[in-house]
């Protein structure tokens, strides 16, 4: 019993600090607000600041939230590129460093599966 205790004390907080796919995909949006003061997100050819790329992006996901379930799904099918134009989103640092933002929100979300 003793064995059991121990273990369960050992695992339980492991268990309790695993994101849910909901906190994954908020933590990924939020995490925009993180980027380098000047920073743009390039929409359909303009750019926007970094709060009204967080407003979008959580609409887009409220949107979506019955069809995606998944951080992945979100990169992919809301986070990427405009369901209107099919052009890719953008993340322009303020140096003139340009990547898309399916790359920018994967390696936000290796670094949350990496502190895990």
């Amino acid at each position: 019993m003793a064995l059991l205790v121990s273990l369960l004390c050992v695992f339980a907080p492991v268990q309790a600090y695993a994101l849910s796919e909901e906190e994954k995909i908020t933590m990924l949006i939020e995490s925009v607000r993180d980027t380098p003061e000047g920073t743009k997100f390039i929409r359909n050819g303009k750019a926007y600041d970094v709060a009204d790329a967080v407003s979008h992006l959580n609409l887009k996901h409220s949107k979506a939230k019955s069809r995606v379930t998944t951080a992945e799904e979100f990169i992919k099918h809301v986070a990427s590129g405009s369901s209107v134009s099919g052009k890719a989103y953008l993340i322009r640092y303020p140096d003139g460093t340009t990547i898309t933002t399916a790359a920018f929100f994967t390696e936000r979300l290796r670094g949350l599966k990496d502190e895990r």
